[in-house]
């Protein structure tokens, strides 16, 4: 009986944090508007690029910019949650946080995941009409989008568990700004935020290919762009493996923040 209510209490608190984003949401697309910039840029570099040819490294022109604009929405979609708990953390707010009946990490990821996805399908239509304008169509959208949408959202959950670890590590730093661009650096990188893993050495890209950073940006992309049923098995699989590693290295931290808390009365 209790699991089904703790479930309901943090299905509650997804409810109400998206309910809560619509309110924001004109903002948030008017803060995004420069996405329109930036794949007007982005098109005319890859057409110099592509000029004479058809293909590169297996990826079509029109396939590469509609892999762009979807790790775009993966990345505006995100709700930074490491700064919220930083600044929680530093005024002393986590006491009355903590002292709540739920869990403390629980509680931001799906307050977090809330955000993120209503603020996620406005960006995958604005993606969807960039693309169309600036590529084309392209071929097997349609058949890729119910599998391409679930693993964006758990590239938004890897995401969103990398940003309360981060959080997290206020409890022993000041300051976890440095921690959040080291970590958005390797997602831009090794994650292939910008382009195609597919682009790189040999054994960069098998290297990029496996980390943590790829299945939040370049595997929910790559595979919506270039769908196959072995290429979805593999994106979700390792979201999965990584969303628990990711998980249970919060949970980890959280707990030894604690007995820190605890130690130093509070």
């Amino acid at each position: 009986m209790k699991c089904p209510m703790k479930v309901r209490k943090y299905y509650q608190i997804f409810i109400y944090s998206a309910r809560n984003q619509l309110m924001y949401l004109p903002a948030f697309l008017g803060r995004n508007m420069f996405f329109v910039l930036i794949m007007f840029i982005f098109s005319s570099l890859w057409r110099v690029i592509y000029s004479g040819k058809d293909v590169i490294s297996g990826l079509t022109i029109a396939q590469v910019l509609w892999y762009f604009t979807l790790t775009e929405v993966i990345e505006l979609s995100k709700t930074k949650i490491s700064q919220e708990i930083q600044q929680e953390i530093k005024e002393g707010g986590v006491a009355y946080t903590l002292a709540r009946p739920f869990s403390y990490i629980v509680y931001y990821f799906f307050r977090a995941m809330g955000e993120n996805v209503v603020k996620m399908v406005p960006m995958m239509v604005e993606a969807f009409l960039l693309a169309l304008i600036f590529a084309g169509p392209l071929p097997g959208y349609f058949v890729a989008l119910p599998f391409g949408l679930l693993i964006i959202v758990f590239g938004l959950c890897l995401a969103t568990l990398w940003q309360l670890i981060i959080g997290l590590l206020a409890f022993w730093f000041e300051e976890v700004s440095p921690f959040d661009w080291i970590v958005q650096k390797l997602v831009f990188i090794l994650g292939g935020m910008f382009f195609p893993i597919d682009f790189f050495p040999e054994w960069l890209g098998r290297l990029s290919k496996a980390s943590p950073f790829a299945f939040s940006a370049y595997w929910p992309a790559i595979t919506f762009v270039n769908f196959s049923y072995s290429r979805f098995a593999i994106c979700l699989l390792g979201q999965v493996v990584y969303g628990l590693a990711l998980a249970g290295l919060a949970a980890g931290l959280f707990t030894v923040a604690i007995r820190k808390v605890h130690v130093q009365g509070g």
